[in-house]
């Protein structure tokens, strides 16, 4: 699977935390009471708050490092000084001098203990904005000794590992929070999926699949999964098996997967389902310049293909009565299955295989199997998938099975 496909989304890490912009500037009644800013500081900070308010981000800068600049600060004034440092840094996209001042903020014993804990959260996204996810996953889990049931952040721990390649923790991370029951969030398992995959864990790779598909059974979500089998199989058959798993969930979409799609159907002998195929792709307007004359030169050899089966089609009744070997018979059913006769396939199929003594019995099996579940026989493709004995094979035998659910 591409590794790009399984990589969170920035909102993930930073979900929920932006609405502290609004009210941050702002010193509780009681800090108030006791300490104020100092005129020297104060003056330049009025007009720094001025530019924030206009969103004069460059402007505000200036006055407070201005303010900064001024002799004899007290330790209140530094405080309020670095208040609308680190946000004025936020809001340029500055993540990393954000967190350093937010940082030392939580720390300079100024910061109402009221704020400490939000203000911790704050600090733990900005770091994974900042792409420093060491401190961002520490910062989560003090953060979380607060707020133990805050997703969010755990959420924000588990990404932390997995962008650090440590996958082990990323999995037992999200592994927490997907313990909490209900449905499960797609991203999380997202990353079980991909921090299996990338330990060489079958079995939990397997797991997460059934459930990503279960819960989030989107054409979106089905071509991220596909797009890494379909780049990494290299049998025809196999891939066949591939790509009409993917129409079948939507996720067939581009121009190069319509082309390549009908040129293995074609090499293969399923003529009519190639010319159905490559129809559709041109019908999708999915083909211009190269790739359109390309297509032509495609569905040109999908017709001549098809047409040689259209002739054998009337014959086919005919044909399956006489055959001898299981080959035989499962050439016939390979011409209904290429005419859509889903039906008429299914059945001389089933014979081929009960006959027995087939040059690849797994190809025939998944090729039953598929022909089943586009008849509406589910419970029966699924007991046909299920008989697919070659590990690679089995694999994608595995997929058909969850779209026949």
């Amino acid at each position: 699977m591409s590794k790009a496909s399984f990589v969170l989304t920035g909102a993930l890490a930073m979900a929920g935390w932006v609405g502290v912009a609004g009210t941050m500037l702002v010193v509780p009644a009681t800090a108030q009471a006791q300490q104020k800013v100092s005129q020297k500081v104060g003056v330049p900070l009025k007009a720094a708050q001025d530019s924030i308010s206009k969103k004069k981000w460059d402007s505000a800068l200036g006055k407070i490092r201005e303010a900064d600049a001024a002799p004899g600060k007290t330790a209140f004034d530094q405080y309020k000084i670095n208040e609308m440092l680190w946000y004025v840094y936020l809001q340029q996209g500055r993540n990393a001098d954000a967190a350093r001042v937010l940082e030392g903020q939580i720390a300079s014993g100024q910061m109402p203990a009221g704020e400490k804990v939000t203000r911790t959260k704050t600090l733990a996204q900005l770091y994974a904005r900042a792409g420093n996810y060491g401190k961002a996953a520490s910062t989560a889990q003090q953060y979380l000794k607060s707020v133990p049931g805050d997703k969010d952040m755990q959420l924000l721990v588990a990404n932390a590992y997995y962008q650090q390649k440590d996958y082990k923790c990323a999995i037992a991370a999200a592994e927490r929070v997907l313990k909490g029951g209900g449905t499960p969030n797609q991203d999380l398992l997202q990353l079980v999926l991909r921090s299996n995959y990338e330990l060489g864990n079958a079995a939990g790779t397997a797991k997460a699949l059934d459930q990503l598909l279960k819960y989030y059974p989107s054409p979106d979500t089905w071509e991220r999964v596909l797009d890494g089998y379909l780049k990494t199989t290299k049998l025809d058959h196999a891939l066949m098996a591939l790509y009409r798993l993917a129409e079948d969930v939507g996720a067939l979409k581009t121009a190069r997967q319509y082309t390549d799609m009908t040129q293995a159907l074609i090499i293969a002998g399923f003529g009519q389902e190639a010319e159905r195929v490559m129809q559709k792709g041109i019908d999708a307007s999915l083909f211009a310049g190269d790739e359109a004359t390309r297509a032509k030169r495609t569905i040109d050899a999908a017709k001549r293909k098809a047409d040689v089966e259209r002739v054998a089609l009337p014959k086919a009744a005919g044909a399956l009565a006489a055959a001898k070997t299981g080959d035989e018979i499962e050439k016939v059913g390979e011409l209904y299955f290429s005419s859509g006769d889903y039906a008429n396939a299914s059945a001389a199929l089933q014979k081929a295989v009960t006959k027995g003594g087939l040059s690849d019995a797994d190809s025939a099996q998944m090729l039953l199997g598929i022909a089943l579940k586009r008849k509406g026989d589910k419970a029966n493709a699924t007991k046909a998938f299920e008989l697919v004995k070659d590990p690679q094979f089995a694999e994608i035998a595995k997929l058909w099975k969850i779209a026949a659910r």
